[in-house]
Formats: C-alpha cells, sequence, structure tokens
C-alpha cells in the first residue's frame, strides 16, 4: 500500500471523520474521485441549507408564539407583565420592528413615555414606513410635552395614510398645545431630528438568530476545534473547543471555518497543523476568488505575523488602504518614534513636562455637571487641561508640540461644521497621538451620524449598538489592561455600545453578551489609537479607563513614594472626626436599646454609617445629588457596588441602616448578598428598599424578591402621580413628626399591603396627575408608594419615588433613622460634642482667635438681662412674616430653574410652600402671610376653585398675590381666560409667545416705587397678555423691538397692546403677572417689587427689631490671636466648605486641616441648612470654600449667605480645588454678579510667582513663601491693591507705567470683609501658608 493510501485510510478511520469534508479534501488535491466528491459536497451543502431552513422556520415560529403572548397580557391589561415578554423576545430572536412597536404600545399604556419613544424609534429605524410605530411614538412625544417632535410624526403618518383619523385629531389637539405654549419644552431635539428615521431612509439590517444547530454555534473555551474546522468533531456540544465563526477564520457553507492566513497564502503552520480548514472549495463568494486582490492583500500583509491577521483588518484595507493599520508592537507605554519626533522629547508619557497637556474637546459646550466633575478633576491632577469649545480653539491646540492626548466630551463633532477639527483629530491619531471619544459623546450622538463618523473618517466600522447597564469585565489580554494593571476587573456600567468591533480590540466586554459589541474599545490608528467609551454617567471606573487609554502616568506626579502616601492617609483617617455636627446634633446611634427602625447593636469604637447597595452602580445622576447629600450631612455613608464589597459592609460593626438604590439586588448572582441583608434586618436592622429601584425591577422580580427574600406578599402596583398623605398612626409618622402631612409623588406602588403598614397612602379625592391625561380618581386606594414592615427585631422599607422628590429625602432620612434621631446621653462634664455651638480645641493657655479685632467687644456674650427681655419679646409676638409658594402641581425642577429667585426670596423673608389646597388655605388664613406666589398652573384646576376664592378675598382685603414661575408654561389657553375673566373680573387673555427685549413702563406705579432697581430694559422669552389697560403694563417692548430667534426672522415687534409683566390694583390689594418661562435674572426684581419686599431684609417676626451683628474688621492681622480674651464664652471656630467631596479634600489637603484644627475648632462636611445657621455665630471667624459647587444654582442661597458674611466684616477665602473645577465662563459671572468684584477667568499655568510686597496682607505676614511655583487658574480684572502674588514675566506694582491684569492669588475689601482667591490646583504646601495669612492664622 502506498503512503498516499495510508494517509486516506488513517483519516477515514478516525473518530469524527466528515465523509463530505475528507472528500472534498481530497478533490482538492487533485484525487480521482473529484467529481463524486464535488457531488457529495452539493449534496452536503444542500442538507445544510434544508437543515437552516426548517431551523429558522422553528425559530420563526417560536417568536410569533411569545409575541402573541405578549399581545394577550396586552388585551387582558397586565402591561407590565407584556413589556416584560415583548423585551424578551427581542432579547431571544433579535431586533425586529413589530416587536419594537408592541413594546411602545405597553410602555405607553404605563406612561413610561421615554421608553415609549425608545421602543418606537428602534422600530423605525428597521422599518421606517411603519406607521403604527411612528403613530405611537408621536404619542410618547406629546406625552413628554415635546410637542414639535410629536407634530412631526403626526404629519409624518398623514403623509403615508391620509385615512388616519385617530393621527388627523392628535395631529389637531397637538397644534392647539403648541401655538399656546411654543416649543420650549423640546428641549433636546433639533426640528431636523424630529422625524428621523425619515419613511423614505434605508432600513437597517435586522439581527438575526443563527438558523445554525446549537453544535455549529459551540464556544466552549474559544480555542478553535481542528478537528471541526477539518474532518468533524463527534464530541458536538461537549467539545471543550470552539465551532463557532470567529475573527481569523472565514465560515463557509459547510459551517467550517476556513483559515485568512490560507487564503493570503501566508499561513505559516500549514495544512496538517493549522486548527482551521485549508479548503475553500464550499466558501461563498468574496475577496479570496480575486488572484489580484489577494496579491495585494499579501503585499500589503507580508509584515505581519499570521496570527496578528483578522477579518476586520482585511475590510478596513480593502475599504480604505493600507494607511490605516500599523504593524508595530501593540505593547508600548510610549508615543511611536514619529510623535516623540514631532513633540520633540522623547519622553514615554509617563514622564510628561509641565508644558505637556490633554486637550478637552467640548464643542457643544462646557460638561460641568456635578457628576463629570470626578473625571475632570482627576485628569487635572495628571495633567494640565486645556478645554476647546470652538473650532478655532480646537486648531489651535491641536497644533501645539505640546499635545498629549485629546478627550472629545460630547458629539458636536459629528457636524459637518467642524469637519476641519475632525480632519485635523484624526492626522493627529494616525501621526501617533491618543483619541478617546467618550463623555457626553454617547449621550448625545444620533446612530446615523455615528457610523459614518468612524467609517468615513477613521477608517472603522463601529456603529451603534445596544443602550443598557451591565456588568463589564475586563479583556485582560488587551493592551491597556496590561499596561494598566490597576484597572477595575469589572464594574457597572450603563452605555451605548458600538457593534463591528474586533474582539481583540475590546477592552471590557460583557460576559456571555455579543463577543463583536463592547462598552470600551481602543483600537490602532496609524501609528496612534483612537479609543471610545460609550459610559453615559462617567462612572467612578470610567476614569481609570480613560487615564489608561490616554496613557496617562497611573500615580499622580506629586506622590513621591507609596510609603510616604500610606503615612499620609494613615494621618488623615486618624485625624477625621467621628461624628460631624448637623442639622439634629452629633449622630448618636442606640448601642443597646433598640427603637423604631434602629440598627442592631454596635459597639461603642465603631463609627456609625450608612451603606448604599449600589449593585446596579445607579446612584451618580444629578438628580439624585440631594438625596445623597442629605443622608450624608447626617452621617457617615459607605458605597457597595459589587456583592464582596457588600458581603463587607454588611457585616461591619458600625452599619447603622442600608439603603438600596437600584434593582441590581434583585439578580439571582446576588442571593448571598439577599440572605446578608434579611438577616441583617431581622437582627434589629433598618433596610430601605427605594431610589432608581421602582425605576428598572422587572415585575417578575420583584414579586420574587419581596415574597421569597423576605416573607412579605408585597407586589407590583399602578404607576402613576398623585397626591398622597400622610398615616397620622403610622410609627414612623409618630417619631418622626417634621415628615410632610402630603405631596405629590410619581411613584410605582406596592400593593397586597395592609393598612396600618402604609406610611402615605393616596385619599378619595386623589386624582391621576398629568399633564396628557384626565384628572380621573386613582384606581385603587387599596396601594401605597411607601410602606413598612417589621421583620424579626428590625424593618423593611419601600419608597416607589421614581423622582427622587424632595420631601422623599426626609421619608428615606426617617426610614434610615436619621431625620430625628434619639436623644443623645446627658452630656459628661467634660465633654464638648454635646454643645451646639462648636468648642475649641486649643490648649487651655492658648488665645482664641478670631477675625475681628480692635472695633469689637472684649466679650462676645450677650447680656443676660438682655437676653431675657429679647425672649420676652419674641414670645408675646405673633409668627414669623413669610412668602407663600402655591404649587398645587408642584411642577419638576422649580426649585432648579427657579433658584435665583428663590434665593432672593428667601434673603427678604421666610418662604412657605403650598402643595395641596389644604395647606394653602390654612396659610392663606395666616396673619404672618406677607404675599402670595403662585409658581405653576394648579390653580386654576376646578378642584382648587376654594383655593382661588380665598385667594381673590386675600387680594381685595389688602394682600398682594403675582401669578408666575411655571404658570405660563403649563397654563391651557381657553383656562387661563377664564381664570382672569371669571375669578379676578379682568379682560386679560393669553396673547403671542416669543423672546424680545422690554422696556420699563415708566408711568406704572410699580416702577415709581422702585425707580432705581428695576431693570431698564432686559431680554425675555414670555407669553404676553393681550387686552390689559395701558396703566396695567409695567414692561412694553421697546421701540426698537425685534422677534429674537435662532429659527425666524428677526422681524420689527410693532404690536404694544400686549405686556409679559403686568399688574393691577384689585380692591385694597395687588394682583400681578409674571409670563417669563426661563426665569431671567432681572425678573426676580420684578417678582420682589411686586410683593412689596425690595429693599432690606424683612424675617423680622412683626413687633420684633434685632440687632445688626456687629461689624467686623480690616485684613487679618498676624498678632490678631493675642488679642482677644480666653475663657468659656469665648469659642472661634472656622467651616470648610466641600460639598460632597470632603474624603477628596481630606485626603489631598490633609496637612492643611491639620494646621487649621491646631489653631481653633474646625467644622468640615456640613449640610448647607446647618452651615447658615451657623454663619451668625459671632464666634465664626471665617470659611473656607474648596469646590466649585458654590456656584451652582442650587447653591444660590447659601452663597447669598456667605457675600452677607463677608459684606459685614468676615473673611471667605476660595481654595483648595475650587480653581480646578469652576467653569472658566461662570467665573466673571460668579466673582462680578456676587460679590461685586471684578474678576474673571485668567490664564491656566504654571508659572514661578513672587510675592506683591504693596498688598497689606503680604506687609503684616513677611514670612509668606516667596518664590515658588504654582500650577493654577489665574483671575483676571485684579488691580496691585488686591494682588498677593504676580507671576515674576508680569509687571511688580511699582512701576507705573504697567498695568498688574491677573494674579493666582488675591484679597479683595467687600464691604467690611474680604474675599480671598487661591488659584493653585497642585494643593501644595505654599496653599495652606496662605491659607492660615488671609485667615489670620499664619
Amino acid at each position: 500500500m502506498s503512503n498516499r493510501a495510508r494517509k486516506g485510510k488513517s483519516k477515514t478511520n478516525r473518530p469524527g471523520v466528515n465523509g463530505a469534508q475528507a472528500a472534498s479534501s481530497s478533490s482538492s488535491n487533485g484525487g480521482p474521485a473529484a467529481s463524486s466528491s464535488r457531488e457529495t459536497m452539493a449534496e452536503a451543502i444542500h442538507q445544510r441549507a434544508e437543515k437552516r431552513k426548517a431551523h429558522a422556520a422553528e425559530i420563526a415560529a417560536q417568536l410569533e408564539a411569545q409575541k402573541n403572548t405578549g399581545n394577550d397580557l396586552f388585551k387582558a391589561g397586565d402591561f407590565f407583565e407584556a413589556i416584560e415578554v415583548y423585551q424578551d423576545a427581542i432579547d431571544t430572536f433579535g431586533e425586529k420592528p413589530v416587536l419594537f412597536s408592541n413594546l411602545a404600545a405597553a410602555y405607553l399604556k404605563v406612561e413610561d413615555y421615554e421608553q415609549a419613544e425608545d421602543a418606537a424609534t428602534s422600530a423605525l429605524m428597521y422599518d421606517p414606513r411603519m406607521i403604527k410605530a411612528r403613530y405611537r411614538r408621536g404619542l410618547a412625544r406629546r406625552g413628554m410635552h415635546n410637542l414639535g417632535a410629536a407634530i412631526a410624526d403626526f404629519r409624518s403618518v398623514l403623509e403615508q395614510d391620509p385615512s388616519r383619523t385617530e393621527a388627523r385629531e392628535q395631529l389637531r389637539t397637538t397644534e392647539d398645545l403648541y401655538a399656546v405654549l411654543g416649543g420650549h419644552h423640546d428641549d433636546g431635539y433639533e426640528s431636523s431630528d424630529n422625524d428621523w428615521p425619515h419613511c423614505d431612509d434605508t432600513p437597517a439590517e435586522e439581527s438575526e438568530v443563527d438558523s445554525d444547530s446549537s453544535d455549529c454555534l459551540h464556544i466552549g473555551n474559544g480555542f478553535p476545534c481542528r478537528f471541526y474546522n477539518h474532518e468533524g468533531c463527534l464530541r458536538k456540544d461537549y467539545c471543550r473547543f470552539s465551532h463557532a465563526p470567529d475573527e481569523k477564520s472565514i465560515r463557509d457553507m459547510l459551517g467550517k471555518n476556513v483559515c485568512i492566513a490560507f487564503l493570503l497564502g501566508i499561513c505559516k503552520f500549514g495544512t496538517a497543523k493549522c486548527v482551521y480548514s485549508h479548503n475553500k472549495d464550499c466558501l461563498p463568494p468574496g475577496w479570496w476568488d480575486s488572484e489580484t486582490t489577494v496579491a495585494e492583500l499579501k503585499a500589503i500583509l507580508a509584515p505581519v505575523d499570521s496570527g496578528r491577521l483578522d477579518k476586520d483588518m482585511i475590510d478596513d484595507i480593502i475599504a480604505c488602504g493600507a494607511d490605516v493599520i500599523d504593524f508595530e508592537d501593540d505593547a508600548h507605554t510610549g508615543y511611536s518614534q514619529a510623535m516623540d519626533e514631532r513633540i520633540g522629547t522623547g519622553l514615554p508619557i509617563a514622564e510628561f513636562s509641565g508644558e505637556h497637556f490633554v486637550l478637552l474637546m467640548v464643542l457643544d459646550g462646557d460638561p460641568v455637571e456635578d457628576y463629570k466633575k470626578p473625571t475632570l478633576t482627576a485628569l487635572s491632577n495628571k495633567i494640565p487641561i486645556k478645554k476647546a469649545v470652538s473650532s478655532e480653539e480646537a486648531l489651535t491646540h491641536l497644533d501645539s508640540p505640546h499635545l498629549a492626548g485629546v478627550f472629545v466630551a460630547d458629539a458636536a463633532l459629528t457636524e459637518r461644521k467642524h469637519s476641519q477639527v475632525l480632519s485635523k483629530l484624526v492626522q493627529f491619531t494616525k501621526a501617533g497621538g491618543s483619541v478617546v471619544i467618550g463623555g457626553s459623546f454617547s449621550s448625545w450622538v444620533t446612530p446615523p451620524a455615528m457610523a459614518p463618523f468612524f467609517a468615513n473618517n477613521w477608517g472603522i466600522k463601529w456603529k451603534s449598538g445596544s443602550y443598557h447597564r451591565a456588568m463589564f469585565s475586563l479583556n485582560a489580554s488587551h493592551d491597556v489592561a496590561k499596561s494598566n494593571p490597576d484597572l477595575p476587573s469589572s464594574y457597572s456600567m450603563k452605555a451605548l455600545h458600538i457593534i463591528g468591533v474586533a474582539p481583540g480590540t475590546v477592552v471590557y466586554r460583557e460576559q456571555g453578551a455579543n463577543p463583536t459589541e463592547s462598552p470600551a474599545v481602543r483600537v490602532r490608528c496609524g501609528k496612534g489609537h483612537l479609543g471610545y467609551i460609550g459610559d453615559v454617567n462617567w462612572e467612578e471606573g470610567s476614569i481609570a479607563v480613560l487615564i489608561a487609554m490616554l496613557h496617562l502616568p497611573r500615580s499622580s506626579p506629586a506622590t513621591t513614594s507609596s510609603s510616604a502616601k500610606a503615612k499620609s492617609d494613615a494621618k488623615v483617617t486618624s485625624s477625621a472626626p467621628a461624628v460631624e455636627v448637623n442639622e439634629a446634633g452629633p449622630s448618636r446611634l442606640p448601642t443597646s436599646t433598640q427603637k423604631q427602625g434602629s440598627a442592631p447593636s454596635q459597639s461603642s469604637s465603631a463609627q456609625p454609617f450608612i451603606l448604599l447597595l449600589a449593585l446596579d452602580g445607579d446612584i451618580v445622576e444629578g438628580y439624585k445629588l440631594p438625596t445623597i447629600a442629605a443622608i450624608k450631612a447626617k452621617s457617615s455613608v459607605k458605597t457597595a457596588c459589587s456583592a464582596k464589597e457588600a458581603l463587607t459592609h454588611l457585616v461591619a460593626p458600625g452599619l447603622a441602616g442600608v439603603f438600596v438604590v437600584d434593582a441590581g439586588i434583585t439578580n439571582r448572582q446576588h442571593s448571598e448578598v439577599v440572605t446578608k441583608l434579611v438577616a441583617y434586618a431581622k437582627a434589629g436592622g433598618s433596610v430601605l428598599i427605594g431610589g432608581a429601584f421602582s425605576t428598572f425591577v422587572r415585575p417578575k422580580d420583584m414579586d420574587t424578591f419581596f415574597e421569597k427574600s423576605w416573607g412579605v406578599s408585597w407586589k407590583p402596583g399602578s404607576y402613576h402621580r398623585t397626591t398622597f398623605v400622610l398615616n397620622p398612626g403610622h410609627e414612623l409618622a409618630k417619631a418622626n413628626p417634621s415628615l410632610p402631612t402630603s405631596y405629590s409623588m410619581k411613584a410605582l406602588h406596592v400593593k397586597n399591603v395592609t393598612p396600618d403598614s402604609m406610611i402615605y397612602h393616596p385619599t378619595a379625592g386623589s386624582r391621576l396627575e398629568s399633564l396628557v391625561f384626565a384628572p380621573k380618581p386613582v384606581p385603587t386606594l387599596a396601594e401605597s408608594p411607601a410602606v413598612q414592615a417589621r421583620i424579626g427585631e428590625g424593618y423593611l422599607n419601600y419608597i416607589g419615588d421614581v423622582n427622587w422628590e424632595i420631601e422623599s429625602t426626609k421619608l428615606v432620612l426617617a426610614m434610615l433613622r436619621l431625620l430625628h434621631p434619639p436623644a443623645p446621653s446627658p452630656p459628661q462634664a467634660a465633654s464638648s460634642t454635646s454643645s451646639p455651638v462648636p468648642t475649641s480645641s486649643k490648649k487651655p493657655n492658648q488665645a482664641s482667635p478670631t477675625a475681628a479685632s480692635g472695633s469689637m467687644s472684649t466679650s462676645n456674650s450677650v447680656p443676660a438681662d438682655a437676653a431675657k427681655s429679647k425672649q420676652a419679646t419674641a414670645s408675646s409676638t405673633p409668627s414669623k412674616r413669610f412668602v407663600m409658594l402655591l404649587s398645587l402641581e408642584n411642577e419638576d425642577f422649580f426649585a432648579t430653574t427657579h433658584a435665583h429667585c428663590l434665593s432672593a426670596l428667601r434673603d427678604k423673608l421666610e418662604t412657605k410652600q403650598a402643595l395641596t389646597a389644604a395647606s394653602a388655605l390654612s396659610m392663606l388664613n395666616s396673619a404672618g402671610l406677607a404675599g402670595v406666589f403662585v409658581t405653576d398652573a394648579g390653580i386654576v384646576q376646578s378642584e382648587n376653585a376654594h383655593v382661588l376664592s380665598r385667594l381673590v378675598e386675600y387680594v381685595k382685603s389688602g394682600g398682594s398675590v403675582v401669578v408666575g414661575g411655571f404658570f405660563s408654561t403649563f397654563v391651557n389657553g381657553l383656562q387661563m381666560n377664564a381664570f382672569f375673566k371669571n375669578s379676578w373680573g379682568l379682560t386679560w387673555k393669553g396673547g403671542s409667545y416669543h423672546r424680545t427685549t422690554f422696556s420699563l413702563n415708566a408711568s406704572h406705579e410699580l416702577v415709581a416705587k422702585n425707580p432705581a432697581v428695576l431693570a431698564a430694559s432686559y431680554s425675555m422669552k414670555a407669553l404676553h397678555l393681550g387686552g390689559i389697560s395701558p396703566t396695567d403694563a409695567v414692561y412694553l417692548p421697546s421701540d426698537n423691538a425685534r422677534l429674537q430667534s435662532r429659527v425666524f426672522n428677526a422681524v420689527p415687534i410693532t404690536d404694544h397692546s400686549e405686556s409679559p409683566v403686568v399688574q393691577r390694583r384689585i380692591g385694597d390689594g395687588h394682583f400681578g403677572y409674571i409670563g417669563d418661562v426661563n426665569a431671567e435674572k432681572d425678573t426676580t426684581n420684578v417678582l420682589l417689587a411686586m410683593l412689596g419686599l425690595l429693599g432690606p431684609p424683612q424675617d423680622v417676626p412683626i413687633g420684633v427689631s434685632e440687632q445688626v451683628p456687629a461689624p467686623r474688621v480690616d485684613v487679618p492681622e498676624q498678632n490678631t490671636i493675642t488679642k482677644l480674651p480666653t475663657g468659656p464664652t469665648s469659642r472661634p471656630f472656622m467651616m470648610v466648605l466641600s460639598f460632597g467631596n470632603e474624603k477628596f479634600f481630606a485626603g489631598v489637603q490633609g496637612d492643611l486641616l491639620d494646621l487649621l484644627r491646631s489653631k481653633l475648632e474646625v467644622l468640615h462636611g456640613l449640610s448647607n441648612e446647618r452651615v447658615i445657621e451657623l454663619i451668625g455665630s459671632p464666634d465664626l471667624i471665617g470659611i473656607l470654600v474648596t469646590e466649585a459647587a458654590v456656584a451652582d444654582d442650587a447653591n444660590a442661597y447659601l452663597l447669598g449667605k456667605l457675600v452677607a458674611f463677608a459684606k459685614a466684616g468676615g473673611t471667605v477665602v476660595m481654595g483648595g480645588a475650587f480653581g480646578a473645577n469652576i467653569r472658566f465662563d461662570k467665573m466673571g459671572p460668579f466673582f462680578q454678579d456676587s460679590w461685586g468684584v471684578p474678576w474673571r477667568g485668567g490664564d491656566y499655568t504654571s508659572v514661578e510667582i513672587i510675592v506683591n510686597g504693596a498688598h497689606q496682607l503680604v506687609k503684616k505676614n513677611p514670612t509668606l513663601p516667596s518664590p515658588f511655583y504654582m500650577k493654577g487658574l489665574h483671575v483676571s480684572g485684579i488691580t496691585p491693591e488686591t494682588a498677593v502674588y504676580l507671576a515674576v514675566r508680569d509687571p511688580q506694582p511699582s512701576t507705573p507705567a504697567k498695568k498688574v491684569t491677573q494674579a493666582p492669588v488675591a484679597l479683595a475689601p467687600v464691604e467690611k470683609g474680604y474675599l480671598g482667591y487661591i488659584g493653585d490646583v497642585g494643593l501644595q504646601e505654599e496653599h495652606s501658608k496662605i491659607v492660615l495669612a488671609m485667615f489670620g492664622l499664619l
């Protein structure tokens, strides 16, 4: 027998031989049975095709059955179950437009309009002519009040099918609503996007479930099975190797994987050893059929190791040419040689010089939201950041020889107007640069723009993929992982994935999911790298990934050694106070006596803490921050985002309560955590299920979670908004008397609850509160959005609020036993923490430092007789005057959008908000009522007629009422006209809606009384009133007024018979209207004037006058400490405000905190309310602000108090991370509008600086460090008298011919006090000394 015969025999007798494949192999080698083998091969291909066809039919039948199941549930009214079934069908059988359309219909039924819009849009992507999906999207958009977009959908439906009467009716009513309200609710919608996808667009390709058998798709250990790809594998699904398609081979018509290197003729293993097939007879048509193409590819790829070849590389070369491929080794830590030559350093990336920087490209604007600040702070701690908010800035920075990397943080780069920037960015990458696409890019990019953005510019076939939250694992084989061993091995992320990625380019992946889809990818592009991070929430884990993708050093340059860091950490830990002072005094937890909601007994040495259990990681969105901040103000907080962290914290001795903030706890993989959680509650702990739990939990998971794990029969109930009232008989209500008696909430209720377990419940008068649907009675009174059940010795709590309402914050605190903690034990004689006023930590013989000297009395105490007299006077006076905020619809975001107005009101008087008719009537009967601000359109509803009647009586008897806020935004036109005519007897009617510039009507009574305070003219977008008398108008369109619009032409405003601001005397009082829809700052004074509040603060009780605090003094002197008396009456202290970033500040400036605490008492981490309380203390010597959050609208009231403190003689210093995080464009308004100093943002640079000898602070503190290098943000607009330090290159004040324009450190007088600024972002030792000097402590 010949050797050839022996080989053939050996193959046919081998286990797993496939006859067709063996015959085809023989035929390809020119064997004698070539003809018969081809026939056998054709038969095998035919048989496989028939099997796939049959399998596909079976899958289609299963899909139809599951769709019908969902339809049956929908018809039965079980919409949540229908949603689950439709979503499961999409996950199982792929993206089908009919499934997405049905899913949208179900979401509409439960009023989840955002999800309904997403589902309908997905349906239209795969079938742009699907009328039902477009109609349902229109309904969803109308439900969200995106009226312009809804109109576009209804019109598109009628263009395709004019017979659709339901669409015609919806179009008519929506256009009527739009005529009244305008398009100001269409935020986030460009008109060009409204009808995307257009009905004539090309449908996206539907994903199909592979009709192969499970054997052909078997993945195994991921390594290709040689038997399967050659002779055939008899082990099938039990094989430990992979039978599935992969990137290094081409799938043939028999299901075998053919080697790409073999097709190019460069496989180094040969037929016998290669794990892939070397037979191309069964391949479908492709590039391998063209000898010319194969030869060209072979020539291009000759330098490449055949083990690195993959399909994407081949496709990229065919589509874009060889310039997109780099054949150097990816495992490197620096730039390529070309990039090193360009920047002229030759340094690896981890050794950046001070001149290098990362470019933050934000062409849509500046990313400054709270949840983004940690990312930007982490970047700035590694390397200086320069921002480009325009094409001109971007092009300038991209040409810099010191550019170290680019972070594209929004989606503006996909717009055509930025094409030149994009072209330059691609060049930078191919020359060796690192670019990362992330930040808000994934939140705002449109799917049609994403694919061409990557394909046409970068030569990469990435497309928009799925959007969901999951746990992702690090791909340990990726170069980013190898070069950055400290990257998290896994973390939870909500992200927009990209599809069409090569597995080798994936940095993080979801286990068991599509291997070609990922939320974090990095590829070679020329000699550089392009990265993508789809995280929409800027999670903490993504910060490390971003830094790694940009090749930034893994440790801060300021870190000298690991041992030094360890020592520093230990120092910070030991110096941190165990308990912070807050509104209710120091947080104390019982150690033996258990009370309602208390935790199990704790060790007396353990610091109590609240555990935030976020196994989906869903705790970072801005609207959740107030609740989290309120908890942190009351207690230490620890967060667990993984099962391992949760299990550790659940057995910690200091655990005082658990707040489960998302639905990750219901996943089966966390069953051990649930077991521990239940055990904790049964032992006496308090567990709260709330936050985002009700938003993301699946109904069937919720059933199982409560019934099987906790033994309670709670089940998901209805989902709607209404007003709920407190159950006064509930134990929690009795223990927490400050809980709101009622408030409006949009919530997922629970049913099967007992009445005594309900904390809040609807009443017979509760109505559905919706902007779209009629206010029908709630479906049942047997459900509740807030319940509590006894579990063993502890408690299980549930809050279904999906919007984290402000009132729910108090409920959260109560359930965690933080709202009204048990009274502390009687203080010991030596205790200092029991005093409500901070005490000094100084030695007995140390003098008490303060900011006051000279003019201040030597004693800060109030004489006993005077105190008694004042107390007696106050006790005999009526209640304090207040302004009522009448908010019967309690619109979302009112407090945020009108923060400036509310802050100004609170500076004048106390404000009380009436959310129900009962509370409104009670306040209207109060003797202390000073005026009413109607903030929304709830007053026009028929159920509030009795409140409106009493409001009219209040005005006629001499009161002042102003209708404004969200009233003009949400009021219906017909209701508005009837409101003015029937209730007030006025001819006022709703008028036009536009923006223009308005001028004061000098003849109006209000203007005459406030001549120098009201703005003479300003621009406002408003709903005007017609039918007014000329004497009613406070503002009228200016003589040269023109329509101000980004869409319409600037036509002149000729009709001056309408006004956006009117006021008329009715009876003995005044009734006013403000139509401003954007809460312009100039409108604030108009409101104050209408309420008679312009002038000094009026929050003193009727008949009581308070003493003005003693003014504080000049620049703090170095020897101030020795001037004050010691003793029990003087307790000097200062406050440090870090706005939730206390741990960060304590970590990087622990030495400064230690220095301050060695001088006096330091309060750090207090809530805004507590800070405001303590600002009035005569012992407060100053306030250090370490974060830019002080400039946020949410903190406007606090900022006003800081300014007042400084003007009265105090010292406020902006330092710490303020300069690193403040928005450049926000610096001018912050300093100029709030503080009255002409400072603006200056250079961000690292320079040598010296003291300005002409400044008083330098004269009184000659030991201030000088010279030294400081990296920081300078302020411009300063004078020689306010600059404490100057750059060495700047002119000195002694040179009269030159002018000082900016400085990194400044101190300016603000009336009787001082405002300081330290722009240092490196937070070095000199920073601490400057802080001490500014507070007179050096």
